[in-house]
């Protein structure tokens, strides 16, 4: 299937999908930092900061979405007395009902922020502090900036070489991953 390009915003998360496969032991799958799926119909990847937040980036045939949660945020409507969908409407407003069906309920009501991407970017800002500024730096559209998250991220030094060619092809072979990761 062939998806919508956006950027460099796959190949950065293909390459942290990948990384971060080689890094997280199976059995300490709760510190795994970014998943995937795929279906017939669209490619996802959710990155869980283990902290409360979340950024969802689902790339269709016609669509990118991006939804995110930073619990933090003014617009959490977990941390308010009373919870206000009005809210999460507003956030969700021009969104065709067919994209919110890709998410569940429950992810919706997770919203602090949503960018759609169908051609141009789309985001009904309610407020300064919604989490996207920092949230969207999950998402590395430029080497330099991959290079810097997932060696602060991981604490590691990382062969710059190697380290760009995962950051473009999106994945390496076991050798080169080997060498990569120290292994």
């Amino acid at each position: 299937m062939k998806y919508i390009n956006c950027g460099n915003m796959r190949s950065g998360l293909e390459a942290l999908y990948f990384l971060d496969n080689a890094l997280t032991d199976p059995s300490e799958e709760y510190l795994r930092i970014i998943t995937k799926e795929e279906s017939e119909t669209d490619l996802r990847y959710l990155i869980d900061n283990g902290s409360g937040d979340t950024l969802y980036v689902i790339f269709t045939e016609d669509i990118v979405l991006i939804k995110g949660f930073a619990h933090e945020s003014s617009l959490s409507q977990f941390a308010k007395e009373k919870f206000d969908r009005s809210i999460i409407e507003k956030i969700y407003e021009g969104v065709d009902e067919k994209y919110r069906k890709l998410f569940a309920d429950r992810e919706i009501d997770e919203t602090t922020f949503f960018i759609w991407y169908d051609g141009k970017f789309h985001q009904n800002k309610l407020a300064d502090d919604d989490g996207s500024n920092w949230m969207i730096g999950y998402i590395c559209e430029t080497y330099e900036d991959f290079k810097e998250f997932v060696s602060d991220y991981y604490e590691m030094d990382f062969d710059e070489k190697l380290l760009e060619k995962l950051y473009t092809d999106g994945e390496l072979s076991e050798n080169k991953l080997s060498q990569l990761i120290g292994g």
